[in-house]
């Protein structure tokens, strides 16, 4: 998620008024060109380890058999944003169940004029929440996910809302292939101010070579706020409690290595993740901590 340094130009106002113009103007303008986009931003370790995760296709809750689990992630992105997030897998029947809650903000971003100035006009925070709810199944050779997402943002004393629905499908074409396909982020937002933020809506597909413990996947992404398609390629493994994975990212003027390790103890499952890019807004970190519940 990238948030530039405002610049705006002065008009002759009351100071009060001055101040408040050129900060609710800027504002605006930052959330409608960037907010949204961290809806994008991956959002655990888990999912820099494993690019077949819920958080891209809902699908891949069917991967995850097993005793309820509940896992808490921590991390900064880029341009030093900040990153919370709190998630619950378990099963309902035949089918499996996810709930996402996460959190992305930014405080002291500053507020400057045209001109140099040792002081800034001021500092606002700004900030993303998202709760999603999650649900996949199984048909034959064939996995379904679907999920519903409340979505809030806030900059300065604004602030828009809305909802989105996911749809994950997987098929297992042969024993050892497997092809995905996802539509994230399906929705709208209300207004913010007098205009609506745009939400990143997703088309991602991918085929997988699966080879127990390992895999190998190359895919490819849409994102309506971003012009051109986003490849990827790269692979996960897994040796006795260790499991480990990295991925390549290409798109038109940037590229990035993301991945990372996990290592099981016990009900316990703590798990690292990095990312490498050209963007030179720093580098991402995650660090998450999985506990099975009984």
């Amino acid at each position: 998620m990238y948030l530039k340094i405002l610049q705006v130009r002065p008009t002759y106002l009351p100071m009060h008024s001055h101040f408040k113009s050129l900060l609710f103007a800027g504002c605006i303008s930052q959330v409608l060109a960037t907010g949204t986009q961290f809806l994008s931003i991956p959002s655990s370790a888990y999912d820099l380890i494993n690019f077949h995760s819920p958080w891209r296709n809902p699908a891949a809750l069917n991967q995850l058999h097993g005793a309820p689990e509940l896992g808490f992630a921590y991390g900064n992105w880029l341009a030093g944003t900040q990153m919370a997030s709190v998630k619950w897998r378990g099963q309902f029947r035949q089918a499996n169940g996810g709930l996402d809650v996460r959190y992305v903000g930014m405080d002291d971003i500053e507020l400057r004029p045209n001109k140099p100035t040792s002081q800034p006009l001021g500092h606002y925070a700004a900030y993303g929440l998202s709760v999603r709810s999650m649900m996949g199944w199984e048909r034959g050779t064939h996995q379904f996910g679907v999920g519903v997402q409340f979505v809030n943002m806030q900059i300065y004393q604004e602030s828009a809302s809305g909802m989105a629905l996911d749809f994950g499908w997987g098929w297992s074409f042969r024993q050892d292939l497997k092809f995905t396909l996802s539509a994230l982020n399906i929705g709208k937002m209300n207004a913010l101010s007098s205009l609506k933020p745009q939400l990143p809506q997703r088309i991602m597909s991918s085929v997988i070579y699966e080879q127990e413990p390992y895999n190998a996947f190359l895919g490819i992404e849409s994102n309506s706020l971003v012009q051109n398609p986003i490849l990827y390629a790269g692979g996960q493994g897994k040796y006795n409690n260790l499991v480990f994975g990295g991925t390549y990212m290409h798109t038109n003027g940037m590229k990035s290595i993301s991945g990372g390790v996990g290592v099981q103890f016990g009900i316990y499952t703590v798990a690292y993740g990095i990312q490498w890019g050209d963007q030179h807004l720093g580098m991402p970190q995650m660090i998450d901590i999985s506990i099975r519940l009984p």
